[in-house]
């Protein structure tokens, strides 16, 4: 995987979504990747069927919420 520092993006982003365009692309912080930059195909192809779901707390089925709550519990 390519990578390319966080402050090239602004001087070089036409290259680096060229880049991304053939794979994903690795943006670094400090020399640490931080970011993985690709193409909505591949995004899609990789992640699309993930059943997994995020909620907002007040939103959360009941079961996931108790759930929550013990893990909390259990952390104390």
């Amino acid at each position: 995987m390519k990578s390319f520092a966080s402050t090239e993006l602004k001087q070089h982003l036409g290259d680096i979504l060229a880049a991304a365009e053939h794979e994903p692309i690795a943006i670094t912080r400090h020399r640490k990747a931080r970011y993985v930059l690709m193409d909505i195909e591949t995004y899609e192809r990789r992640f699309g069927n993930d059943p997994r779901q995020a909620y907002a707390i007040e939103e959360m089925p009941p079961e996931h919420l108790g759930l929550l709550e013990e893990a909390l519990a259990d952390l104390k």
